[in-house]
């Protein structure tokens, strides 16, 4: 499935004048000055490298000159102003255009000289830009850029509709600052509080975060998607309520943990105007993050195999016909070999077979037990041969599924030949016997529960770094597997 692409914040950003940005730099304390300037020294290799020690006036001083020489230089400029958006600067647009519009209109008479401080700098992205519309609401835009768009990695779990909160950047919190704590606060619409309710389960709304590097790559002109990625020890409340689900994710791997659904408690208000208060506390995070929350429309583990069985389903005959032209290369060295007839994910007898086409081992798995397993923890690897897979590159397999209609329920393995022809260890069972097991439910095949966020495998669920190498388990030997991976060239 597409990811569904959000509007960024350049809309309101970009061609601020430079007056403007000059009056935020004096809003800036002396640790956002500092984050200011490392932001330009690591990501404008076109700038020169500022100092980040001093004091406050020649931080500012610094930073004040380097605004003002890009100036005349659209394209650069506004890349910074893109750059400083999350660190506080969007809020000050917003908050500035507000102020204007109101003077323009005589609402605001109250306000006179220099901006008010309070309240005007936020890190947070106003949730009200984020209607779904080309650009944020009463921003202006120039034409002449290219839209800097926030998208994250697709998934085929859900889709993203729209922003409903800020968002909002999360500072790093080294071992020795302790735990730290921000806040999101968000209103849901009519249209959002009626897709909530007259849909249950077919729409969530869900907590999304990645790092800052991954965001400026996300809104830069790169456009990389974002992994999903949240500081590594966090917890979240939402209306005072704990989420009680584990976001820590992979060290070694982003993107290998799924962005919660907020109202799996209940804790969310879903009415129209009612403020939600979203905490997270967390620690031993060295890195900046950016959180936010998103409209999202869900598709369920037991939706996706249904429609693997509907529309990627390879015949048996075409995966004979591909075993027999393995057998006559005489490169390839063949043999009978075993097939597992247990899924190697949960050591339950499978009953929708697939694999992915991108592998050429003929052992399967259990399509609703895979996507189980990744709605948890996406690390979407075969667990046959340890490869990156997706969910597009997924078949089921009618080959297998042949062998399963054929042999009792207790028959753990056959034995395959390189021209396509099985028959079980004792030669009772082969391809010519009769057809004693229909196809199964997933209902009833699977050990697995089909209840949204409390989906829970029977077996203990596998650790975000952990491999799924084929030596370390029982069902995935490689003489036991008929492995189509190898060439001569491989060795």
């Amino acid at each position: 499935m597409a990811s569904y692409v959000v509007n960024s914040v350049e809309a309101a950003v970009e061609g601020a004048a430079v007056e403007d940005v000059l009056e935020y730099v004096k809003t800036l304390k002396v640790q956002e000055l500092k984050d200011h300037i490392r932001v330009i020294n690591e990501n404008l290799p076109w700038t020169q490298h500022l100092r980040v020690t001093g004091n406050k006036p020649s931080l500012a001083s610094n930073l004040s000159e380097v605004i003002q020489a890009y100036a005349d230089a659209p394209l650069r400029y506004n890349q910074m102003l893109l750059l400083f958006a999350p660190l506080g600067f969007y809020g000050f647009a917003q908050h500035l255009r507000r102020l204007r519009d109101a003077m323009n209109s005589g609402a605001g008479s109250g306000y006179y000289g220099r901006i008010p401080e309070q309240g005007l700098r936020s890190t947070g992205v106003d949730a009200h830009s984020y209607s779904g519309s080309s650009h944020a609401s009463g921003a202006s835009v120039n034409p002449s850029l290219s839209t800097q768009q926030l998208r994250f990695r697709p998934s085929p779990f859900y889709e993203i509709k729209e922003f409903v909160s800020s968002i909002l950047q999360v500072p790093e919190a080294p071992p020795a600052t302790g735990r730290r704590q921000i806040v999101v606060a968000f209103t849901l619409s009519e249209k959002q509080t009626s897709l909530l309710n007259d849909i249950p389960g077919r729409y969530q709304l869900r907590l999304f975060s990645t790092t800052f590097d991954h965001y400026i790559a996300a809104v830069s002109g790169v456009q990389i998607p974002a992994p999903v990625e949240f500081p590594y020890t966090s917890e979240v409340r939402i209306n005072e309520r704990s989420l009680g689900v584990s976001l820590k994710g992979s060290k070694k791997h982003a993107g290998r943990v799924s962005p919660p659904n907020l109202n799996r408690n209940g804790a969310v208000h879903v009415q129209a105007g009612r403020v939600n208060r979203v905490e997270i506390s967390y620690a031993n995070t060295p890195q900046r993050h950016v959180v936010v929350i998103a409209l999202c429309k869900v598709t369920t583990a037991k939706e996706l195999t249904e429609e693997l069985k509907a529309r990627q389903f390879r015949s048996k005959e075409e995966v004979v016909q591909r075993m027999r032209e393995r057998a006559g290369d005489e490169d390839v060295l063949t043999g009978a070999s075993t097939l597992k007839l247990v899924c190697p994910l949960t050591y339950m007898r499978m009953v929708i077979p697939c694999r992915s086409n991108i592998c050429d081992h003929i052992q399967c798995f259990d399509a609703y037990s895979f996507y189980s397993m990744n709605e948890q923890s996406p690390l979407w690897l075969c667990p046959v041969c340890n490869q990156q897979i997706q969910s597009a590159d997924l078949r089921m397999d009618g080959y297998v599924e042949g062998i399963l209609e054929r042999v009792p329920m207790d028959l753990e393995t056959v034995l395959v030949e390189p021209d396509g022809a099985w028959h079980s260890l004792d030669g009772q069972y082969n391809e010519h016997s009769r057809v004693m097991n229909h196809a199964l439910t997933i209902k009833e095949g699977t050990p697995l529960s089909d209840s949204g966020d409390e989906t829970v495998p029977m077996t203990p669920p596998l650790d975000a770094d952990t491999d799924l190498a084929p030596s370390s388990d029982p069902f995935c030997v490689p003489a036991d597997v008929i492995d189509l991976t190898f060439d001569s060239d491989a060795e």
